[in-house]
């Protein structure tokens, strides 16, 4: 029996099992060597496999990566690649939409098995029966956390743990745009009015400065929550906005900056706003001091009955939903939805949709356009009968 030449490897056949097992020796790049064997139900098959993890440590592979599992690589992916260079709450997204949705089905699988057919009608079945509740997930949901998923095998390759990454060969879920609801001037003002009779004291007084700002600013959320009494520049009436508040799990609170730089801005605001501000914050001083040390309101503007940052959650829960049931507006209607109608009553207006785009401190214009394109009809219009104007004979 001759020598064999290095790389060619030997076959046997496992009874026990009923497959032919291929054997090799190897040597990566880095001098290291090893022994490998590989299993198939023909010789053929066992042979292709073997022959494939050769090409593949010549191409840098490390000798490794058929040990590791998906989820073992998630884990240090979103520890060591991830978390350091993102904000708290993109984070959390990452690693809630990894864990609850891949990591379930793939976890326990190695790298070197997951394909792109595999992936693809995981994603598929995800949009049909990805909830715990049984029903579908959103396009948008599936599509977030395919790129998160794809963002995590692209590092694995510049790791040597991966040659391909199999997201790349699948399809993303088509994307519906899901129409914005907003409200009218007559809803906005009823809404703004009827959050006085709220039950709580505290909170009808908060909620009704607290809902009027956010239509006559378009700030989101965050940013409304947490904005401080710094921030705002009662001699020049104006509003900056610095930071953003968002509520991590294991966390609480946590003040972050915004992620771009057009989303810090200054916002101008109207007459009534300023002073309806400056009758805010005296009312809030008197209460403060009326409750002593157990009101902490860390400069915020708006705070919980205790001074505390306000969470999102209790907050649309306990207060905004109701508020919009009482005014009979569509349940679909979101605290966010202010941004919303405040750039669609602006554009409405014949605006320059550029004032809007950095009044809300997006991006780029496209960016404003893209989201408000339901508004275009009217602006045409609009521009068409200046267009008659100018021409009148």
């Amino acid at each position: 029996m001759g020598k064999r030449n290095a790389g060619e490897g030997s076959f046997f056949f496992d009874k026990e099992r009923k497959i032919w097992v291929y054997q090799l020796r190897y040597t990566d790049t880095n001098g290291k060597r090893g022994r490998k064997k590989f299993a198939a139900k023909t010789k053929k098959e066992a042979k292709d496999k073997g022959q494939a993890f050769l090409q593949q440590i010549k191409q840098g592979l490390d000798a490794d990566f058929a040990k590791i599992t998906v989820r073992e690589w998630t884990d240090i992916w979103l520890n060591s690649y991830a978390r350091p260079h993102i904000r708290p709450r993109t984070f959390e997204k990452y690693q809630s939409s990894l864990l609850s949705y891949i990591i379930p089905k793939f976890g326990a699988m190695k790298l070197e098995d997951l394909s792109s057919l595999k992936l693809q009608e995981h994603f598929n079945s995800l949009l049909v029966n990805g909830r715990q509740d049984g029903k579908g997930l959103s396009a948008s949901t599936v599509r977030a956390t395919r790129r998160y998923f794809s963002m995590c095998l692209d590092d694995a390759i510049k790791a040597k743990l991966l040659i391909e990454n199999p997201v790349q060969s699948t399809k993303a879920a088509k994307l519906t745009k899901k129409e914005i609801v907003v409200l009218t001037k007559e809803e906005v003002t009823m809404l703004v009015n009827e959050a006085k009779n709220i039950k709580s004291p505290f909170m009808s007084k908060t909620l009704f400065v607290l809902i009027g700002l956010t239509v006559r600013t378009g700030m989101r959320q965050g940013e409304v929550f947490g904005l401080k009494w710094q921030d705002i520049d009662f001699n020049e009436s104006s509003i900056f906005i610095r930071r953003s508040l968002a509520h991590i799990i294991g966390q609480g609170a946590v003040f972050q900056e915004p992620k771009t730089k057009s989303g810090c801005r200054r916002i101008i605001l109207l007459n009534e706003d300023i002073e309806l501000l400056k009758e805010y914050r005296k009312w809030q001083q008197e209460y403060a001091e009326e409750l002593g040390d157990k009101f902490d309101s860390n400069d915020l503007v708006f705070t919980t009955p205790f001074g505390m940052p306000i969470s999102p959650t209790n907050f649309t829960r306990r207060y905004f939903r109701p508020l919009l049931e009482k005014c009979g507006i569509n349940k679909d209607f979101t605290f966010h939805g202010l941004r919303h109608t405040h750039a669609t009553l602006l554009l409405k207006q014949g605006v320059n949709p550029k004032i809007v785009q950095e009044r809300l401190g997006h991006s780029s214009i496209k960016v404003t356009m893209d989201t408000y394109s339901h508004v275009l009809p009217d602006i045409q219009r609009q521009a068409l009968c200046a267009i008659e104007k100018i021409f009148e004979s």
